[in-house]
């Protein structure tokens, strides 16, 4: 399984991941900036860990101890919690084009929006909960990372591209694999520098990104950690104007630290009360036992008051 800088990349299932590429949304028309302002409605709930209700809670504790402890999955504070805290309620990416095909103006605009949805999927279920402080996350695009810029149509002003690249390693494995793997600056990237408190971004805060959504030709499944989300360009583009989206949630389930349970040892030995979208293909959106699973682990990585002051 592929690695970054020490974070393992979690894989989502190959056949599942092939079957969801067939079909999904058509891409949308008109738009203006790059950010968007979409906010999700959601109760204010007011509860704490306390209030786990009794069918869940056996097996939430269970991944928790017995997974996430034990994987230390929660250990390095980059998790899209800290990443949500130090931003202050926000969320950049840079678009990581690992791919030969354009992308229209509308297209760009369209992956903000999904992004932000996605993004705040996860977050309404954190809404009023335990002292989480941020009913809605402000999620922008903030560049495009591409190996020719001309990819980027209808460029506009405000926009950036950057053009710099690397090896793809797994091209090396794979020459289905684009060889050539455009990145970001390093100096702007939050993965790079949150170890360093004292850290300041060119430009400032709003000039950093916190993750890559990476698209790449012919990759397999979906991958994803604290350094972003990575799915094949296909799946993106297919699936830009889709309400919940099965592999991008999925992953974006391991930036808050939550583990795959492809093999039997990895699921709690009752099994599940209801299922769950971080076992692959078991459910196409967040369940009820995902919202639980994610307020447990917000309750028990807020205890660390160094982590996340005053809450």
């Amino acid at each position: 399984m592929p690695k970054k800088n020490g974070m393992i990349m979690a894989s989502f299932s190959l056949v599942v991941a092939a079957s969801l590429l067939v079909g999904g949304a058509n891409v949308g028309s008109a738009a203006s900036d790059l950010e968007s302002t979409s906010d999700i409605a959601s109760t204010n709930i007011n509860l704490a860990a306390a209030d786990i209700p009794a069918k869940f809670k056996p097996s939430v504790e269970w991944v928790w101890k017995n997974r996430m402890v034990k994987e230390g999955s929660t250990n390095r504070k980059n998790l899209i919690f800290d990443q949500i805290y130090a931003g202050k309620g926000t969320l950049n990416y840079v678009v990581r084009w690992q791919s030969s095909k354009n992308i229209t103006l509308q297209q760009r605009k369209d992956m903000a929006s999904m992004l932000s949805r996605q993004i705040n999927n996860w977050n309404k279920q954190l809404k009023g909960y335990d002292g989480w402080p941020y009913n809605n996350i402000t999620v922008k695009i903030v560049g495009w990372a591409v190996a020719n810029p001309s990819q980027i149509l209808n460029k506009q002003s405000n926009e950036i591209v950057y053009t710099d690249t690397i090896t793809d390693d797994l091209s090396k494995t794979d020459p289905n694999i684009p060889a050539k793997l455009p990145v970001a600056p390093n100096a702007l990237s939050r993965f790079e520098h949150f170890m360093d408190p004292n850290y300041s971004y060119p430009g400032g805060l709003d000039k950093r990104f916190d993750m890559y959504l990476w698209g790449t030709s012919n990759f397999q499944g979906g991958a994803g950690g604290d350094w972003g989300q990575r799915m094949p360009d296909d799946y993106i583009l297919n699936t830009l104007n889709s309400d919940e989206i099965q592999i991008t949630e999925h992953e974006m389930g391991h930036g808050f630290g939550l583990p795959d349970f492809y093999e039997e040892h990895e699921r709690p030995p009752g099994g599940f009360p209801v299922p769950t979208i971080m076992w692959a293909g078991n459910s196409p959106k967040i369940t009820e036992w995902d919202t639980w699973m994610l307020r447990y682990t917000w309750s028990q990585v807020k205890k660390d008051t160094s982590r996340f002051p005053n809450r």
